[in-house]
């Protein structure tokens, strides 16, 4: 099978888009949680409080493991690339899940969630996101070309 060659540049292209959509992860999420609209809202229960301060320890920790990872030079390329896309992916992917169950909102007065186009900025963050770890897993996955190893 003949596969289209991704110049080296690809890698760097590839673990620059999966480094970007960890590095969003981690601000973004930080940025818009740990704030009075989440982590310090009066009206939050002390053990909802708990949970969205797990929620972004987790995210925070995995994605900085990932960051160092994907430039450390470590032999297991595959196993990096798939958790450097997945960790974000399962981050942001569940924001399109959640408003379908009932009692959720993408917002909580008083604190709105502005909107582009009618849509929240929180969804089409999240969306994007999503496609930039997805397209940086590809480019990286391509670019790497058929080595041992290369499966995922």
């Amino acid at each position: 099978m003949i596969r289209p060659v991704i110049p080296s540049g690809g890698r760097v292209l590839g673990r620059s888009l999966l480094t970007a959509a960890n590095v969003i992860t981690v601000v973004a999420s930080l940025a818009a949680d740990w704030n009075d609209s989440h982590i310090f809202n009066d009206r939050w229960p002390a053990h909802a409080r708990f949970h969205g301060v797990t929620a972004l320890a987790t995210a925070v920790t995995l994605s900085s493991l990932n960051i160092w990872s994907l430039w450390s030079g470590t032999n297991d390329e595959a196993s990096t690339r798939l958790y450097a896309a997945a960790v974000p992916v399962a981050y942001w992917a569940p924001f399109f899940l959640a408003p379908l169950v009932p009692g959720t909102a993408v917002e909580d007065p008083p604190h709105p969630v502005p909107r582009l186009a009618g849509v929240p900025t929180s969804l089409l963050g999240a969306a994007a996101t999503c496609a930039t770890a997805a397209t940086g897993w590809f480019v990286d996955r391509r670019s790497a070309g058929p080595r041992a190893g290369n499966t995922n």
